[in-house]
């Protein structure tokens, strides 16, 4: 799916479709390569240039991807036109080399710094890899104007959201939304809105389009996410109930109607709802730890403990579930072993006040008062970083009593 899509923009960029769609040439225009002086002698006429990015398009449509690497690596090194390099990059990855890839692009992006095509393929590549700082870095330069491809947008906005540079990705959001009106754009927006915290702007923005996308389960679950997030939990679940409607097989709306019930005191059945998502495939820590805490409602400790393993089983470093488990073994008096998990959680998680919380207890009933003040500490700088405004101090020292407190 991923090379699939790659393909479908790298290909809108070739030749062939330049010619005959003024928007794509538009965007070729503002992002058209500068020739380096040395190169211009043997570079060869535009029309060559399209004609073999044609042909190159039409091989890699034929699924002969080393035959169309090896028809653009000639002209790539010339470093004649971008997009040359965008598509001898596309090719080497439908090869199989991902590295390989990468490294045209590197060389692409340098040459060409303020092309966005080349910036939003590096940073997609470098966010595929895990590499969040340099995928962001690879859009200093990033800019988006009417006739910047959507996919560009989205991807810069997905860099954005996990560089947690919120305003950047906001500003994609909104310019893509307003560029491309729809469903997709449309949620990528409010999605920006809900990790601004900015839930009444998002519920806002979704409501007005209830009758437009009315048999779309995806609008009805994000529009449930920000009243969730807003604690406007019933008429979280009737938008939730109604997107099961719309899918039945849908494993994010049965985790998060379970999330809603569970702050509902329905305890039984978010239970419910929570199998139900992970046997639709929602096999994600968050739904074996929101689980775990329904049935800790519920006083299962056993079920408890078991939906907690299964969630350190996926994934080991995920923050709540270390400190719950946490939590269970200093109730337990199994101290020192409470702090070895209350330290991951704060490790993978440092603005986890209850982690703070429990380490300065724990730290405590070891008689390691210096570690237990330092903690404590830590809890207050965490709070005024979480809960910023003028009413911090008091709910800080207070955060801090308790952490003292017996």
């Amino acid at each position: 799916m991923r090379t699939t899509r790659k393909l479908a923009l790298i290909a809108a960029l070739a030749a062939g479709s330049l010619s005959s769609c003024p928007a794509a040439g538009a965007a070729a225009a503002q992002n058209a390569p500068a020739v380096h002086s040395e190169a211009n002698s043997r570079c060869p006429s535009h029309d060559d240039v399209n004609a073999a990015l044609s042909q190159a398009s039409t091989l890699m449509v034929q699924a002969h991807y080393q035959d169309a690497a090896e028809a653009l690596k000639p002209l790539a090194d010339l470093g004649c036109d971008a997009r040359a390099s965008l598509l001898l990059s596309a090719a080497i990855e439908a090869g199989g080399d991902a590295a390989r890839a990468t490294g045209v692009l590197e060389r692409a992006h340098a040459a060409w710094p303020l092309n966005t095509s080349i910036a939003a393929s590096l940073a997609r590549e470098y966010l595929h890899a895990g590499q969040t700082d340099k995928a962001a870095q690879a859009l200093k330069h990033f800019q988006v104007t009417s006739t910047t491809p959507q996919q560009e947008m989205e991807e810069a906005a997905l860099v954005y959201f996990a560089a947690h540079q919120l305003a950047s990705a906001h500003a994609v959001a909104a310019a893509a939304y307003k560029a491309y009106p729809s469903l997709h754009t449309l949620l990528l927006l409010a999605n920006a809105l809900q990790l601004e915290g900015r839930y009444p702007d998002a519920n806002r923005l979704l409501q007005d389009k209830r009758e437009t996308y009315a048999d779309q389960p995806e609008f009805f679950i994000t529009l449930a996410e920000s009243e969730s997030d807003a604690a406007i939990y019933p008429q979280a679940r009737k938008d939730l109930e109604r997107a099961i409607g719309l899918d039945p097989k849908s494993h994010p709306a049965h985790y998060l109607l379970g999330y809603v019930l569970l702050r509902m005191n329905e305890a039984d059945g978010a239970i419910g709802e929570f199998h139900l998502a992970i046997d639709l495939g929602s096999r994600q820590p968050r739904t074996f730890y929101q689980l775990a805490l329904a049935l800790r409602s519920k006083q299962d400790d056993a079920g408890e403990e078991q939906a907690l393993t299964s969630a350190l089983a996926i994934d080991g470093h995920y923050a709540p579930a270390q400190c719950e488990v946490g939590r269970i073994l200093l109730k337990e008096h199994r101290t020192s072993d409470a702090v070895g998990h209350l330290s991951t959680a704060i490790q993978y998680n440092p603005h986890s006040e209850q982690a703070y919380f429990l380490l300065a207890r724990a730290y405590r009933e070891l008689g390691e008062k210096d570690k237990s003040d330092d903690m404590v500490k830590r809890l207050v700088a965490v709070r005024k970083e979480n809960r910023p405004g003028p009413d911090n101090r008091d709910g800080s020292q207070s955060a801090a009593d308790q952490a003292k407190a017996p």
